[in-house]
């Protein structure tokens, strides 16, 4: 909202007149500072009137910071500098909302960067500039004089009482500049500290491009995401699954950074308003592939890497976390001379590792395969892969049709998108061949409903597939500062343990470490659900029963679902209770677990 239309409506509401407005603006031009606390110090408007009107005009409600009490872990969410700056100061935080008194709450870019950095999402109130400026020296000021340790920190009429799970997670933040005193919104100095990355304004794109590749493949980091914001690049790592801010960047570095991505992955780089994609190698790290995705977006291209490791990559069935009973459903039906093997889940739940690690053990002088990608991300000695170019009309299905006159034993088609490449799958595993693929479903039996809903006939799903793998990857609990998690009966119970269960439960949680990066989380690991087409489930499909009715029907025949794969995790001390929901949110509610788990 444009501030010169603050004064202008407060001439028009009759709180002021036309000439204090004027001698207001006079005072401004000369000396700075905001309208409203200028026209306060006049003496010509009360601050309570001021509070009154600025929640009107921009539509937040207002705060008495005075009747606010404030917790040291609350006050840590956000470092001195940036209080001071920017005239905020948090008031209340939830689980993922952080409530901010400030001065003004239009500063979209302000409360995007406050909502990056923190991770919350940001609830504005308006307060006055006075009213916060004698909140800052009150309560940032007296943890330095040695009161921290009373506990919280109130006001003169502190009233506000926090409850539980609405304090601020402790931290020691401080700010970070770059050369030439560019000061950003600050890194943690304990990350800053961790991470050690060291650009600055001068550095060349080329030293900016290996500083990043070489700090994500030490974080083992999956992407890189290089963000142009308003007035800084924002540096992302996806670490274990999950987003996490690394470094800010000056945005002078903008043009040269994404110039030196385009040459390497041989994009155009005068090209600025199409998304583009492309792959690029380095030459200081020649065991990555590294593919490159460029977005348009509002304040300039963004770029993501997605760091393909394949000096670490052990693709073989064992690697994968299979129990022994779903690794002996895996290898009975990758043995069988014909059929369709389906693996399902989301974006992210390693379901591509599992194909390649399934072709790696087909892998042998005598079988002649063949898939079809988009993109081919792992090249494999002895296989024949394809990539598929939808600009000059090759597609999935082209290519599978295609593979067909290749005398193929094995052929595997990166995704099922459409019911032309999910009908000519089909035929291709009912007349002898091996055929893996996979399917964007949250579980094994969904697999079989969106089949067909495809438009594909039951009979033919139920006697073409062989087994159906659902998986997720959970993080694990970071060994090096694992501690006990305290869960009581009720809630193991809740989950879907019974009894004689609950007291086996090894519940452990991560304190957070450098070693983790303070996540609590390091490494992941793969929950996996296999599905083998039994003979009453293959009745059940010529029904056309529903995915609760098929879930129902496998789970009679000893089907082991996600969520009881992730309990089996809880047991052992593996992961968390809020992994395990986080990731198996879509299988309903709990169910019994078997006693052998």
């Amino acid at each position: 909202m444009n501030r010169d239309r603050v004064g202008q409506q407060l001439v028009e509401a009759k709180v002021v007149s036309s000439e204090d407005l004027s001698q207001a603006l006079v005072i401004q031009q000369g000396e700075g500072g905001r309208l409203g606390s200028i026209l306060v110090g006049m003496g010509v408007l009360s601050e309570s009137t001021l509070l009154e009107f600025l929640s009107q005009h921009y539509g937040v409600p207002t705060v008495e910071l005075a009747t606010c009490s404030f917790d040291p872990s609350l006050l840590a969410l956000l470092p001195v500098a940036v209080v001071q700056q920017y005239l905020v100061v948090p008031v209340k935080r939830t689980t993922s909302r952080l409530t901010l008194a400030m001065v003004d709450p239009t500063n979209s870019s302000l409360l995007d960067e406050l909502r990056f950095r923190t991770g919350l999402q940001i609830t504005p109130m308006v307060a006055t500039e006075s009213d916060i400026r004698t909140t800052i020296r009150q309560v940032y000021e007296r943890p330095q004089n040695g009161s921290s340790s009373q506990g919280n920190i109130s006001l003169e009429r502190g009233t506000t009482d926090h409850k539980p799970g609405e304090a601020g997670q402790s931290c020691t933040p401080s700010p970070h500049t770059f050369d030439r005193g560019t000061t950003l919104f600050p890194v943690p100095e304990s990350r800053s500290v961790r991470l050690g990355i060291t650009i600055d304004r001068d550095a060349s794109a080329v030293e900016v491009v290996n500083a990043l590749v070489q700090k994500a493949l030490q974080m083992e980091a999956s992407d890189i995401h290089v963000e142009p914001l308003e007035n800084i690049i924002r540096i992302r790592f996806r670490l274990d699954g999950v987003l996490q801010p690394i470094h800010n960047l000056p945005k002078e570095l903008h043009p040269s950074l994404l110039a030196r991505l385009k040459i390497l992955s041989n994009l155009d780089i005068a090209e600025r308003r199409l998304p583009q994609d492309g792959r690029m190698k380095i030459d200081e790290f020649p065991q990555v592939d590294i593919r490159v995705a460029i977005l348009p977006c509002l304040f300039g291209e963004k770029a993501v890497l997605r760091l393909l490791n394949q000096s670490g990559l052990a693709l073989h069935l064992t690697n994968l976390g299979l129990d022994q009973p779903d690794l002996d459903r895996v290898t009975t039906a990758l043995e069988n001379p014909y059929g369709m093997i389906l693996v399902t889940g989301p974006t992210g739940s390693g379901k591509t590792t599992t194909l390649y690690s399934a072709l790696q053990y087909l892998n042998t002088p005598h079988m002649n395969i063949v898939t079809v990608e988009d993109p081919v991300e792992f090249q494999i000695q002895g296989i024949n892969q394809l990539q598929i170019h939808e600009e000059i009309g090759l597609n999935f299905s082209k290519g599978l049709r295609s593979f067909l006159r290749q005398d193929p034993d094995v052929m595997m088609v990166g995704e099922i998108r459409d019911r032309e490449t999910a009908q000519i799958a089909i035929q291709a595993a009912l007349t002898g061949h091996r055929v893996l693929s996979t399917l964007h479903t949250m579980n094994g039996p969904g697999a079989i409903t969106r089949l067909i809903d495809m438009g594909i006939e039951p009979f033919l799903v139920s006697s073409a597939i062989s087994l159906i793998i659902g998986q997720r990857l959970i993080r694990k609990i970071c060994e090096h500062c694992a501690e006990p998690d305290m869960l009581t009966p009720v809630q193991l119970r809740d989950l879907g343990l019974d009894d004689e269960l609950i007291g086996t439960v090894q519940s452990r949680k991560g304190r957070g470490c450098q070693r983790c990066h303070m996540t609590g989380y390091k490494g992941r690991m793969a929950l996996f659900e296999t599905l083998p087409m039994v003979e009453r489930l293959h009745h059940t499909i010529l029904s056309r029963a529903s995915t609760s009715e098929l879930r129902a029907c496998a789970m009679q025949e000893g089907f082991r679902t996600l969520r009881q794969a992730g309990l089996a995790a809880l047991q052992q001390g593996l992961t968390t209770v809020s992994e395990i929901l986080t990731e198996t949110s879509g299988e309903g509610l709990p169910v019994p677990v078997a006693k052998d788990l």
